[in-house]
């Protein structure tokens, strides 16, 4: 009856989708439902049968759209919900599902079943997971049972699933890869331990000693420019995953000389040896799954020998002596929108010292920090998208050893990419701050995967500026660097080359280098 009228009514066109979607003819089925609401766009019904139209079709992303608008039109409607949770868990996006499932009063966890090959002692591990079964599982806990999961360091693949029951009620499943002892298996262990030989260093580290979550990590290089030994140990407090300690203690003889470039012509401007010792400890509390805190200390010591004095350096700066110097850090998730699967989140960081050089004198220095990460894509991490901005200001003079890096180097985390910190092995070629701004662009494309190895590559672009005590130890200008980056990752070990060109200079820096 409806095919031979010439024209519908709204309603018309909605009973005439529904019954050829009973009959599964789908692409006529959404045409007459989208004729409907172009006729009724205040009626929630046709967004949520094209929603349920496209999930047929397994469309999930399309049925995700159509139900957020049906959402709009009724926030309280429990059957879209039900059906946009449903639909986010089917496409792997269980916070979004969760967001959705909550406003429902679901899901109701009947069971939570772990993964029984497991090393980690289970009262630890069940401390980990802030949602019990027999009750509701709330998308906050299911995010601080994620971040105290992460925070363990054993886990570098890990999933927290949920499986729908015939009564409506969900299984909750964790399933893992565990680092136990030198690593999840003797190549992974290999590649961790090894990976630096060809710049003369060995990462030596052990996981999950006494399977209470207790790790060793260590670092041991022998370049005789920069020799250096770092040891940590980790560990959930009293078996309380929320709680996390962490000692270490760091020693270093590294050459300095300090110059403009890393490449070309660029004449010493200063020169010296440093001895460094350090040990610290601190204390994280994971508050929940959007806020932790950390409060740390650390005694050091540092000497500066065979100075060669030039317009870098002065006498605050290679000021020796011991150390004493409190930190405390507080970082947040800003803001979230699951659906996109846009995440920004916020650190600060904040230090006091005290310098028992001659004279004594105190200093401190503030760090913030914001990170945007985005996939654009519904569904996969075949396009991952990062920005990060930090930056840093020091209240006194610090000392030579404590003024902050921009540029690629393995002791260094402020990677201006077109900035190369040594120079025939000794650091001193990139930019030294008191203050600093820095941006790191990224934009990657995932372009093999296989499950044992993942190779990722894509363009970036950085941007810089530094404030340092003397002229010398940085260009009082705005820094530019574009190139590209591939990351390539074995059995969990991973290894980043990147090219980097400085758009001022017109140098070229190529770095590489692995991480665990």
């Amino acid at each position: 009856m409806a095919q031979g009228l010439a024209h519908r009514s709204a309603e018309e066109n909605f009973d005439y989708g529904m019954a050829l979607a009973h009959l599964l003819r789908w692409g006529e089925a959404r045409a007459a439902l989208l004729a409907g609401r172009a006729a009724c766009r205040g009626d929630k019904r046709f967004a949520v049968e094209l929603g349920g139209v496209a999930f047929e079709q397994k469309k999930y992303s399309e049925a995700a759209r159509w139900l957020r608008r049906a959402l709009k039109l009724d926030p309280r409607d429990e059957y879209a919900l039900n059906f946009a949770g449903t639909v986010y868990e089917l496409m792997g996006n269980t916070d979004a599902a969760l967001k959705y499932w909550n406003r429902a009063g679901k899901p109701y966890v009947a069971s939570l079943q772990v993964d029984q090959n497991l090393r980690l002692k289970r009262g630890v591990l069940e401390r980990a997971f802030v949602f019990s079964p027999a009750a509701v599982l709330r998308r906050d806990q299911y995010r601080a049972t994620d971040m105290r999961l992460r925070s363990l360091g054993i886990f570098p693949v890990y999933q927290v699933g949920l499986q729908a029951r015939k009564d409506g009620k969900v299984d909750a499943e964790f399933h893992a890869v565990e680092r136990d002892g030198f690593g999840s298996n003797r190549w992974q262990a290999l590649l961790g331990t090894l990976g630096g030989l060809p710049y003369e260093t060995v990462y030596p580290a052990y996981f999950n000693a006494g399977r209470a979550g207790l790790n060793f990590d260590s670092l041991l290089r022998w370049d005789s420019e920069k020799q250096r030994v770092w040891a940590e140990a980790a560990a959930p407090l009293h078996g309380l995953p929320e709680w996390r300690w962490r000692m270490s203690v760091d020693g270093r003889a590294e050459n300095w000389v300090i110059r403009r470039s890393f490449s070309g012509t660029a004449p010493a401007h200063g020169s010296l040896h440093l001895r460094r010792a350090v040990a610290g400890a601190s204390m994280t509390s994971l508050v929940s799954g959007t806020t932790q805190w950390s409060l740390g200390a650390e005694l050091s010591d540092r000497k500066f020998t065979h100075v060669a004095n030039g317009p870098a350096l002065n006498a605050e700066l290679l000021s020796s002596g011991f150390q004493a110097k409190a930190t405390g850090s507080v970082q947040r998730l800003l803001l979230e929108v699951p659906e996109r699967r846009f995440t920004v989140d916020g650190s600060a960081t904040a230090g006091l010292a005290r310098l028992w050089s001659n004279p004594a004198r105190l200093y401190g220095q503030l760090q913030g920090d914001a990170r945007a990460h985005w996939y654009p894509q519904a569904v996969g991490d075949t396009y991952e998208v990062n920005q990060r901005v930090r930056a840093g200001t020091s209240f006194g003079t610090p000392p030579f050893d404590e003024l902050w890096m921009l540029g690629v180097e393995r002791d260094n985390d402020l990677w201006l990419r077109g900035a190369i910190g040594t120079r025939d092995g000794r650091k001193g070629s990139a930019p030294l701050a008191t203050r600093y701004f820095l941006s790191n662009s990224d934009f990657d494309r995932r372009i093999y995967g296989n499950g044992l190895v993942t190779i990722a590559a894509g363009p970036l672009f950085d941007v810089a500026r530094a404030a340092s005590p003397t002229s010398a130890l940085a260009p009082r200008e705005w820094l530019f660097s574009a190139g590209a980056e591939l990351k390539l990752t074995v059995l969990g070990v991973s290894a980043v080359f990147t090219y980097g060109r400085d758009l001022r200079a017109g140098t070229n820096a190529f770095y590489g280098t692995a991480a665990r």
